[in-house]
């Protein structure tokens, strides 16, 4: 028997957590060709949200482009997943794919690699030249297939943050400046290192400012939560009662990622009974702390005095004032300006994140396991 709760991959269907009225707003400013910036902590289901985005888009005749720029450690990188991405939205022979790709993107040349079933492109370019051309190729692509189909296209970039790390902001220029003059385009960028993707899009410095319409995506509504997991477990003819599911989401704080990994072990534990106590949501929790514990020793043991001091003290309070006097004098971790430089570090390492104009551990499951050893 298939284990009905999936976590640590992209989910559709029936693994799909409600999101309704994300998805209708989505989806309309697809249609009137708004850009949009989605940002929330990675786990939130971002990805999973889009993609169910883009399918209904998509079946409303609307050209779709998804690309995930994790792996865009630099410029040509960049071109590279941009182009293959292209490529994706043209359908036909190998013959009338490598032509239309060649009128799209004329300065990158595709090449043709086969296999037992299938085809895939990879991409060359002259990677000393000035990169400005492939880009204005790159850029004005999907604009115009739209143009040629009298449609319109919606192009996602996920993970886009990464282009902060590359060399000079030049493709962020290009970008921008392109972008602004697509009338029949969506783009829709999103991040998960939240501070990075609001340094990007709010700092006046930056050529994104003020670019698109902000849309945190928040945790999932409770209610929401609820009716998936009962129905979840009921399937599995598994009873679960309302002050059980209560205690799942304040134990798991809504957290989309957390819930489903919780529920996944609860379900394992409740398969032989067929009904689920509260002591069995503290016996699965205490199984899944165990199961990251090797984990989060290793990370623990990697950080300064500092860092742990600022992490225990987060892992006490919800949503502090950490800059305060008085958070400062609980805790005893000294002057706001060496909590500044351990806080940045514990941000780069993405231990801690942003959330609610404060700073929570971004690890719901290591804050639980910092509040059994400190």
């Amino acid at each position: 028997m298939k284990n009905p709760f999936v976590y640590g991959e992209t989910v559709s269907g029936d693994n799909f957590c409600n999101r309704k009225k994300e998805i209708k707003e989505l989806s309309e400013d697809i249609r009137n060709g708004q850009n949009i910036i989605i940002f929330s902590p990675r786990r939130y289901g971002k990805t999973s949200l889009i993609k169910k985005v883009l399918r209904k888009t998509k079946a409303k005749g609307i050209i779709t482009f998804y690309i995930d720029l994790y792996p865009a450690i630099n410029k040509k990188k960049f071109i590279e997943i941009y182009a293959s991405a292209i490529s994706s939205g043209i359908h036909g022979s190998v013959r009338q794919v490598v032509k239309k790709i060649k009128e799209y993107l004329p300065r990158i040349i595709p090449k043709v690699v086969m296999d037992d079933q299938s085809f895939h492109l990879e991409f060359e370019f002259d990677r000393l030249s000035n990169i400005s051309p492939h880009m204005d190729d790159l850029l004005n692509a999907a604009k115009k297939m739209a143009d040629r189909k009298k449609k319109t296209a919606v192009v996602v970039f996920d993970e886009f943050q990464e282009i902060a790390n590359f060399e000079d902001d030049e493709i962020e220029r290009k970008m921008r400046s392109v972008f602004q003059n697509h009338r029949n385009v969506s783009y829709i960028f999103m991040g998960s290192k939240t501070h990075l993707m609001r340094d990007i899009f709010n700092n006046p410095n930056r050529p994104f400012y003020k670019s698109g319409k902000h849309y945190p995506l928040g945790k999932i509504d409770p209610e929401e939560l609820s009716i998936f997991a009962k129905k979840k477990f009921l399937e599995q003819k598994i009873t679960i009662g309302k002050n059980e599911l209560n205690v799942l989401l304040d134990v798991t704080e809504c957290h989309p990622y957390y819930f489903q990994m919780l529920c996944h072990v609860l379900w394992e534990l409740c398969l032989e009974n067929r009904i689920i106590a509260e002591d069995d949501i503290d016996k699965a929790l205490e199984i899944l702390v165990s199961r990251e514990s090797s984990v989060y020793i290793a990370i623990w043991e990697e950080l300064t005095i500092k860092q742990k001091n600022l992490l225990a003290a987060l892992a006490k309070e919800e949503y502090p004032e950490i800059f305060s006097k008085k958070f400062l004098e609980t805790y005893g971790i000294g002057p706001a300006s060496s909590i500044q430089k351990a806080l940045k570090k514990l941000l780069k390492k993405e231990l801690v994140q942003q959330e609610n104009g404060s700073y929570v551990i971004y690890d719901l499951f290591f804050k639980k396991w910092i509040r059994r050893i400190w």
